[in-house]
């Protein structure tokens, strides 16, 4: 079978500072091919080189043919006829690819007139279409991108790119914020379309269904490439084995003497006619952790920020705590400040509550850096400069260098890999021990919910579906999900 894409020598610099190195690898049409690493190894750099969408000062040597035209050497017009025709890419961060004044209806429509010349009644009946292969309501047509939840963003950048049929689909991270039933139906979606597709993922068991091969990426290089099931079955590298290691962890303590510090009564949210939330009620406990799960759009970040008070509530939310409540929010990217550095982007909490010892101030930030496992050098970087791993670390150094009693994670891993997953995990257990912290997390991901939470709160529709201890929900969870890992 022909190869559709070729990346040879491939190296790509910063002034004296090679970032990759030497990449070789081969695409056939029809392939999927997995680019899978720690964050920051180069899989996104990698794939965001193919259309040339890389800053203007990373220097490019090498070569990448596509379709047997070497994009490195093509002209800014003829990258625009291909990209979003030929080659469409689906970035990590939704809320950032979306236009926040358009609906998605124009959003998509616009993907499909920029590059179709038919009639307007074909262009309904494709979005429809759209819509129905990536299970969006076309209720949602109307609405902007912050009305939607992190998940349905995501369902809408799969929906533009797939519009125009392309020959080469890049998706980064496209799973990352979907529940498990969703994820399955996009990536086999994916799969019976027989797009030629680079999936960049976290996620190897999950996309080990679909992929044909697969490289392993580190420190700008790859380190191991073959058939998916060849490595999976027989990996050659010790850092391969950990990425496909599995976690261990036993429940936490028991925390039943404890005194609640938060307790929600009876609250219920709408956006204006529509009932997100109905009648939620749940206490939390000191040193005390709640899993809140539910398929996308189930109203689990809506919880969240009605805790923060970043939205109106009927109902009743009462705080047995003075000590400060802190979120880290899905997106990491659209919650960071693109034009503040990370040191004080970390730091800026302790300036807001009046810290005025710049010593002690810089002392903390590299405390926390530490402690959550970024470089030294992340400190002098803008968010635009890091991995979307990099960027979620950074939002929960941010959090957690305030000291808060209550902590609220939404997707707190979500967008790391399986190595830094299991580190954020034991950090964030040693962090609970430490300092006493009560957590909240909101997750699709049971992996992480399991060691995490004491309690879970399974949400459906916007109703509490089922409420209780971490360990009798998933003993029984035959009887609520359809597989033993993840949320359905």
């Amino acid at each position: 079978m022909k190869n559709i894409l070729e990346i040879r020598d491939l190296s790509i610099s910063i002034g004296e500072k090679e970032i990759l190195k030497n990449i070789n690898l081969s695409i056939k049409k029809g392939e999927i091919y997995v680019f899978a690493g720690e964050s920051g190894s180069g899989k996104t750099i990698t794939a965001l080189s193919i259309m040339q969408l890389l800053p203007k000062n990373m220097k490019i040597d090498g070569a990448i043919i596509f379709q047997n035209i070497d994009t490195t050497k093509l002209s800014s017009e003829k990258l625009r006829a291909i990209r979003g025709d030929k080659v469409s890419y689906i970035f990590q961060e939704p809320m950032q690819s979306l236009n926040p004044l358009h609906t998605i209806e124009k959003q998509i429509v616009e993907m499909v007139e920029n590059h179709q010349l038919i009639h307007n009644s074909e262009i309904k009946k494709l979005v429809l279409d759209l819509l129905k292969k990536v299970s969006l309501p076309y209720e949602k047509l109307k609405l902007y991108p912050h009305q939607l939840s992190g998940g349905e963003r995501q369902r809408v950048l799969i929906a533009i790119a797939i519009a125009n049929s392309p020959d080469l689909l890049i998706a980064d991270e496209p799973i990352t914020a979907l529940d498990r039933e969703l994820q399955e139906d996009i990536l086999n979606l994916i799969k019976s379309l027989g797009f030629t597709t680079i999936l960049i993922s976290h996620n190897l068991p999950m996309v080990y269904k679909i992929a044909d091969k697969v490289s392993i990426f580190k420190d700008g290089q790859i380190i191991e490439s073959g058939k998916i099931r060849d490595v999976f079955k027989n990996p050659k590298e010790e850092y391969t084995k950990s990425l496909l290691q599995e976690s261990n962890y036993s429940y936490l303590k028991s925390v039943e003497n404890s005194k609640d510090i938060l307790k929600v009564e009876n609250i219920s949210i709408k956006y204006g006619e529509r009932a997100v939330l109905k009648n939620i009620s749940f206490s939390l406990k000191d040193s005390e952790s709640i899993g809140i799960i539910g398929r996308s759009g189930s109203g689990k970040s809506s919880i969240a920020k009605a805790i923060v008070k970043l939205i109106k509530v009927d109902g009743n939310i009462g705080y047995f705590s003075k000590e400060p409540i802190q979120m880290v929010f899905q997106d990491p990217f659209g919650s960071l400040n693109p034009r503040m550095l990370i040191k004080d982007i970390i730091g800026e909490g302790l300036y807001i509550q009046g810290e005025k010892d710049n010593g002690k101030i810089g002392r903390l930030i590299i405390e926390i850096v530490r402690k959550v496992k970024l470089s030294f050098e992340t400190l002098l970087k803008y968010p635009h400069q890091l991995s979307g791993g990099e960027k979620q670390r950074v939002s929960i150094a941010r959090a957690l260098i305030l000291e808060p009693k209550i902590v609220i994670l939404d997707e707190p891993t979500s967008a790391l890999d399986r190595v830094v997953q299991i580190e954020v995990i034991e950090l964030l257990i040693q962090l609970q021990r430490d300092l006493k912290l009560s957590y909240i997390f909101i997750s699709h991901d049971l992996e992480v919910l399991k060691p995490l939470t004491h309690k879970l709160l399974f949400l459906s529709k916007g109703k509490v579906e089922k409420y209780g201890k971490t360990e009798d929900i998933l003993d029984n969870m035959e009887n609520i999900f359809k597989t033993p890992q993840t949320l359905r």
